[in-house]
C-alpha cells in the first residue's frame, strides 16, 4: 500500500510540473532579411516563417509596422503545438533612397518572447530624387532673407516632365530652372520663403509633380525657427 501511495503522489507531481512547464514556444527561421538592391518605387513582399516549438497553443496579437510604408499579414493568429505559419511583409519604396531598415513587431503568448521583431532591410536606388531632401535654415533672425537652391536628378534612362512646384504655405515660393528633365542630367529648384510674421516657425512643403510612374510626387520639407538673439 505504502509502494503504491508514492507511486500515485509522483505521478501527481508529474502531472502538477507538467502543467506548470506547458507553454508555447515560438520558433523562427530567420527574423531578419536583406532583399539587397531594389529600385525605388518598387513593391518587395518577403515571407518570415515560424512554427510553434511548445505544447501550448501559441496565439499571437497586435501586428506592428515601423512606418506606413510596411504591411505585414499573418496567415493565422492561433497555432497549435508543432505547427507552421507565416508573416508576410511588403515593402513600398516610393519615396524612399539609399539603406532602409523596417520592423514588424507582434505579441505572442509565448512566456519566453512575449514581442516578437522581424527586420526587413535593403538598398532602394532611386531614379529621380531631390538632394538635399529637405531645406532646414534653422534658427534666422526676423527679417532674414531665406533662399536654398536643391537639385532635382533623373538617373533614370527616361525623359522626365515637371510640373510646376506647389506649396503649402503662402510663405514660400518655389521655382523650377527647367520644367524638362532629361536621362542623366539635373535642374536646379529654388526655395525662398519670407518668415511668417507674429509667428515663431515655419514649416511647409515645396511638392513636385511627374510623369515618371515610379515617382508620380516629390515633397520637400521646409522649416526655420525663430532666433530671440
Amino acid at each position: 500500500m505504502r509502494h503504491v501511495s508514492i507511486l500515485l503522489f509522483l505521478l501527481l507531481l508529474l502531472s502538477v510540473g507538467g502543467s506548470v512547464y506547458a507553454a508555447p514556444a515560438v520558433v523562427f527561421e530567420n527574423i531578419k532579411h536583406d532583399f539587397g538592391e531594389i529600385t525605388q518605387g518598387d513593391k518587395l513582399t518577403y515571407t518570415f516563417r515560424f512554427q510553434n516549438a511548445g505544447d501550448q497553443v501559441l496565439e499571437i496579437g497586435r501586428v506592428r509596422s515601423s512606418c506606413g510604408c510596411t504591411a505585414a499579414l499573418l496567415s493565422t493568429r492561433r497555432l497549435s503545438p508543432g505547427t507552421l505559419g507565416e508573416l508576410a511583409v511588403t515593402f513600398d519604396s516610393h519615396g524612399f533612397r539609399g539603406r532602409v531598415q523596417k520592423v514588424v513587431t507582434f505579441d505572442t503568448n509565448d512566456p519566453k518572447h512575449p514581442s516578437v521583431t522581424v527586420v526587413l532591410q535593403g538598398v532602394v536606388k532611386a531614379e529621380l530624387y531631390i538632394t538635399p531632401q529637405r531645406i532646414n535654415w534653422g534658427r534666422v533672425k526676423a527679417g532674414t532673407p531665406l533662399r536654398m537652391v536643391i537639385d532635382v536628378v533623373n538617373e533614370s534612362d527616361q525623359t522626365i516632365s515637371l510640373s510646376p512646384p506647389v506649396v503649402t504655405v503662402s510663405d514660400l515660393s518655389a521655382q523650377l530652372s527647367s520644367m524638362t528633365l532629361d536621362a542623366g542630367e539635373k535642374v536646379s529648384l529654388e526655395v525662398t520663403a519670407n518668415f511668417p510674421h507674429g509667428k515663431k516657425r515655419l514649416a511647409g512643403y515645396v511638392i513636385l509633380h511627374s510623369d515618371f510612374p515610379a515617382v508620380p510626387e516629390l515633397r520637400v520639407p521646409v522649416s526655420a525657427r525663430l532666433s530671440t538673439n
